[in-house]
């Protein structure tokens, strides 16, 4: 069996959680833990890619798998060369430190029998379908299985355990039906009334073996904290991979949609070549259904975060292409792009990187729920990025015209676009964007057709203007002189000097304060806590009190309020989750601090994800479901450094880590 393997190295990674039990419609994600344990022990596990029983330990699959072992060496020569460039331009990393200095990932992880690849979710990608057209593939779309990369080993008698933000993505194509359609392979994912969601209704019906024939991998390699990157609230860099797998010999494939940038502007005739493929299949372009070329492709990409959405090295083809070039392309019937800006942005969007970091939680779309080895304290609340959750819809309608066989709705949105009302007549509908999610600027917004406004309350904001880029970072954000202020809230713009040549060399620098201007911390007014302490954009704060402590605002059946008192860090935090004495963090490593209430339905901000409440905090069963905004970084299994190692190392705290408030309270 031919299969095609992706790699997509990148910092964070983000969790849905789905319901195992039932679904009242098509089934578009399944990440309940207990089923894909389930599935793993019934040959799904990542060690079956590569023809390996038994044991999926990595030094297993390292010494007997030679496809796996080939994958490995291409990306520690990925790493290595990443290392020798940043270094190169004055920043060198480390594997282990507790400097203020750039950290990059020990290739030893890959290679250890302490860790293995963990199926932590499997997502139904029918709607790809669309994309086999073009290349003439008889197909029913894909489906994929996302492998994310954990260890557990013991170490001075204890058990040591997390997960890192490293996943191999293995994309199945899958078959039709006997008659050449796809009306029952889209029926076999919406289960009867008396059926529930578990691993023999989908051995039995939709992963049924013989509908499935490979394809990817996402992973974090450089992080630079926020002690070094005190402006930005640290940085991190993702590598973005397909490899095609056949028995043991493994090929590198070019990336979807993503310009090989070096390549082309070094040769003119080419990018011209590329100009006139995009002006003569602009239509295909706006629908968000094209292939562009292998020819103009590349096979390999970092992308950059923080404020990803923002960083020119994340927007590929605007330094390529410049509009003129399609300025003679008629939009008027267009449903998205109405000027060659917004052609540009539709493709830059569409590129790997464009979408992994905008409208995704850490450069990732899918993390997988924690399961009952995960620390209380490394924790995620929410799995999913804002784009997966607004797409859930957009797919589940599109499966239901499939399964009645009627034509679906096949455009696709950008990637920080809100959730929308999908119609087969091919409108769309968005709802208004909720506080501190993705807008365009009004000078932005015109340039595209139908778009979306902010909800009550709010404006569109922007927080980084990056040299380079058009399209600015907007989120939909209190109005300056808001009474409604709360923790978390953004307090500070600034501006980006980018670096064409070496994004991490680009620089943000703090233009303004727009809210949260108590001199100090206190329990009543809220102070603008800086980017030094790794709050990217800065965050309003204002110390808990008894009130917030009990959860006093959460009301069953009301709103759930703007802010909660949540759990705050620091270095002391991340040695006693790194070594597992959690004795230690619960008796004076863990703090409260009010945070930005998060849940399912309602997302962090980019650079922001949604972390769990300890279930043993005092009164956590009154907010069951909702939990805190953190940055990132500050989540121990969403970055790669400073972890205890089964090899001789030591496990150190990363300096500057905390928010800054938790020793002043």
């Amino acid at each position: 069996m031919n299969r095609r393997f992706a790699l997509l190295v990148a910092i964070f990674v983000a969790v849905f959680a789905a319901n195992a039990a039932r679904a009242d419609g098509p089934v578009t994600i399944i990440d309940d833990p207990a089923v894909l344990v389930a599935l793993d022990a019934r040959g799904f596990g990542f060690a079956g890619i590569f023809g390996i029983e038994g044991k999926g330990d990595l030094k297993t699959l390292y010494d007997k798998a030679p496809a796996y072992h080939a994958i490995v060496e291409t990306v520690a020569a990925d790493v290595a060369a990443l290392r020798v460039e940043i270094k190169t331009g004055g920043r060198p990393l480390y594997e282990v430190t507790d400097g203020n200095v750039g950290r990059i990932i020990d290739m030893r992880w890959l290679k250890t029998d302490a860790a293995r690849f963990r199926l932590v979710g499997i997502v139904n990608r029918l709607d790809r379908r669309d994309f086999a057209e073009l290349k003439g593939d008889k197909v029913c779309g894909e489906v994929r299985f996302i492998y994310r990369l954990a260890y557990s080993f013991k170490k001075d008698g204890k058990v040591l355990a997390s997960r890192l933000p490293f996943n191999f993505n293995a994309v199945y194509s899958a078959s039709q039906d006997a008659d050449g359609g796809c009306v029952g392979v889209a029926g076999r994912w919406t289960p009867q009334l008396d059926e529930s969601v578990d691993a023999g209704w989908l051995i039995g019906g939709p992963l049924e073996r013989t509908g499935l024939a490979f394809k990817q991998l996402d992973a974090q390699v450089v992080r630079f904290p926020s002690g070094q990157e005190t402006e930005f609230g640290g940085q991190a860099a993702y590598l973005m991979r397909i490899f095609g797998i056949d028995g043991g010999a493994v090929s590198e494939k070019p990336l979807e949609n993503t310009p090989d940038t070096k390549r082309l502007a070094e040769d003119a005739a080419l990018k011209a070549k590329l100009a006139d493929y995009i002006g003569a299949n602009v239509a295909a372009v706006d629908l968000g259904v094209y292939e562009i070329p292998d020819e103009f492709l590349a096979k390999k990409v970092i992308s950059w975060s923080t404020f990803g959405s923002a960083r020119q090295a994340n927007h590929p083809f605007t330094p390529l292409l410049p509009p003129e070039d399609f300025a003679g392309l008629d939009y008027s019937a267009l449903k998205l792009v109405r000027t060659p800006e917004a052609l540009v942005e539709r493709l830059d969007n569409g590129a790997c990187q464009g979408c992994h970091q905008a409208g995704s939680t850490a450069g990732f779309h899918f993390i997988g729920r924690d399961d009952k080895t995960t620390s209380p304290l490394n924790r995620i609340e929410v799995g999913i990025s804002p784009h997966l959750h607004a797409e859930i819809p957009r797919r589940q309608a599109w499966l239901r015209a499939i399964a009645e066989g009627r034509e679906p709705n096949r455009f696709r949105p950008l990637s920080f676009a809100p959730l929308a009302a999908w119609k087969d007549t091919g409108e769309v509908a968005y709802t208004p964007a909720e506080m501190a999610m993705p807008c365009l600027m009004p000078e932005d917004a015109k340039r595209f057709g139908a778009t979306w406004q902010c909800n009550g309350g709010t404006v569109c904001m922007p927080l980084a203007n990056a040299s380079g880029v058009r399209t600015r970072l907007a989120q939909c954000l209190l109005p300056e002189d808001s009474e409604k202020m709360f923790s978390g809230h953004p307090c500070l713009t600034g501006s980006i000097a980018s670096n064409q040549t070496q994004p991490f060399n680009d620089h943000y620098y703090v233009t303004g304060q727009f809210a949260a201007f108590a001199p100090g911390i206190s329990r009543i007014a809220y102070t603008c806590r800086p980017p030094k302490i790794g709050v990217p954009a800065g965050i309003a704060y204002r110390g808990c009190d008894d009130k917030d402590r009990s959860f006093s605002a959460f009301k069953a059946g009301k709103p759930m309020p703007n802010e909660i008192c949540g759990l705050v860090g620091g270095k002391k935090f991340d040695t006693c989750v790194a070594t597992n004495n959690f004795d230690q963090c619960l008796g004076g490593a863990v703090n409260r601090g009010n945070r930005p209430a998060c849940s399912a339905d309602h997302f962090c901000r980019e650079d922001y994800m949604c972390q769990s409440l300890p279930a043993d905090t005092p009164g956590a069963a009154k907010v069951k479901g909702i939990g805190f905004c953190s940055p990132t970084y500050f989540i121990f299994q969403m970055r790669i450094d400073n972890h205890a190692t089964p090899w001789a190392s030591t496990a150190r705290a990363t300096m500057g880590a905390g928010f800054g408030a938790a020793e002043q309270e």
